[in-house]
């Protein structure tokens, strides 16, 4: 089972207080592991902090969207989700029209406005060694679904429940007592 461009949707069942409602775009998959995006959770970090940070001037002013919280590990790191076509420095190919960019030339592009597509910028992922994701699914911690470009990128913060009605399920229906059939 590859997971790769799959949502990771937390349940009741989820034990990991930092992933309480998370949601997950599942980006590297192998015998190795998984490495994934929390699109679910802002950040007090503003774009233009980082840009600072990293010493680029904007070309022009303008309004950046909100900065995520991708998850525990390596929170030093930016992780651009982009449905850009251009490939940069160091681009994996998530899905269809999806790529995740770790480079500082994707944010300068950014900053200097050659970026037209949409974008979203998370300061850290989520990963999981050999079987680990494999046996939280087991144990009811997330549900699966197809991940939507819609979800990814849109400003708001129902992003939990807009990926749970893709599975045709509404937050009130779930419960900590899911069981297998």
């Amino acid at each position: 089972m590859n997971l790769i461009n799959q949502f990771l949707i937390a349940t009741p069942d989820m034990q990991d207080d930092r992933f309480k409602h998370a949601v997950i775009l599942v980006c590297d998959h192998n015998d190795d592991g998984a490495m994934g995006i929390n699109i679910n959770q802002p950040s007090e970090v503003a774009f233009e902090e980082i840009l600072s940070s990293l010493k680029i001037e904007q070309s022009t002013p303008q309004r950046f969207p909100m900065v995520h919280e991708g998850g525990p590990v390596n929170t030093e790191c930016g992780f651009i989700l982009h449905n850009n076509h251009q490939v940069y420095t160091s681009s994996i190919v998530v899905g269809r029209h999806l790529n995740l960019t770790t480079s500082k030339d994707i944010i300068r592009a950014i900053a200097n406005n050659e970026v037209d597509d949409e974008w979203l910028l998370a300061l850290g992922c989520a990963t999981w060694s050999a079987g680990q994701l494999e046996q939280e699914i087991a144990d009811n911690a997330w549900l699966m679904c197809p991940a939507d470009l819609g979800i990814i990128f849109q400003q708001s913060s129902n992003k939990w429940t807009d990926a749970l009605n893709i599975l045709g399920i509404q937050a009130h229906q779930l419960s900590s007592d899911m069981g297998h059939a």
